[in-house]
This record gives C-alpha cells, structure tokens and sequence, in this order.
C-alpha cells in the first residue's frame, strides 16, 4: 500500500504505509493542488479503494482514471449506503447516474482532455 501526498506530509497515514510525495504544479489552488498527485496515484494503482461521499467530483474523477486504464475500483458510496466496483467507463457512467448531472458536469470541469474523450458521445 501506498499514500500519496501533495502537501509536506499526507493528510492520513492510519496504516504508516510507504509516503509519495507529488509536489503541485506552481501556482495550483484548490482541486489543482492534489491533480498531478492523483494522476500518478491512479497511473501506478493496479486497483483502487475510494469512499465516496456521493457528490465529490474530485473523486469520481479519480474512479474514472482507474476505469480507463481497466483496474478494478471497490467504492464505498456514503450518501447510498453501498458498494459497488467499477471495471471500465460503462461502470464509471452508472455509478455517476446515481449522483446526477451536476456532480458529472463538475466532474468533467476537472478532467484532461483525454479523460473527456474517454466518456461515451
């Protein structure tokens, strides 16, 4: 197990797992300061783990990253109560119809473009 961090030192460690830091681009405010950090996290995972409050869209993005490259994600939906794993995008797209059109459009607002290209038309 790993925990990547974009600040000094990770937010939670419970399990004193091995620490990456992936420092923020200059200038990064808000989601941008822990984006090029979940990307890596996502390009290194061979599966995932995510509690979902149903309504981060930071999140869903990360569970999308997971489900273009194909790896697994377990997700623990807070909000429902649930959990389900997410495969590929198709997966990724029902999770979201849960969490309805405005936590999409945000999540979308945080993706590159070639996670854009990656959802269905």
């Amino acid at each position: 197990m790993w925990v990547f961090h974009a600040g000094k030192e990770p937010r939670n460690n419970l399990g004193d797992w091995a620490a990456y830091h992936i420092p923020s681009p200059e200038g990064a405010e808000g989601y941008w300061v822990h984006a090029t950090k979940d990307r890596e996290m996502a390009r290194r995972a061979d599966f995932g783990m995510m509690v979902w409050d149903g309504a981060s869209p930071g999140t869903a993005v990360n569970v999308l990253r997971l489900a273009i490259a194909n790896k697994p994600c377990v997700i623990y939906d807070l909000a429902r109560g649930s959990m389900a794993t997410t495969y590929n995008v198709g997966d990724w797209c029902a999770m979201l119809r849960h969490a309805g059109p405005d936590i999409r459009r945000q999540a979308e607002a945080r993706m590159m473009p070639d996670e854009r290209l990656a959802l269905p038309g």
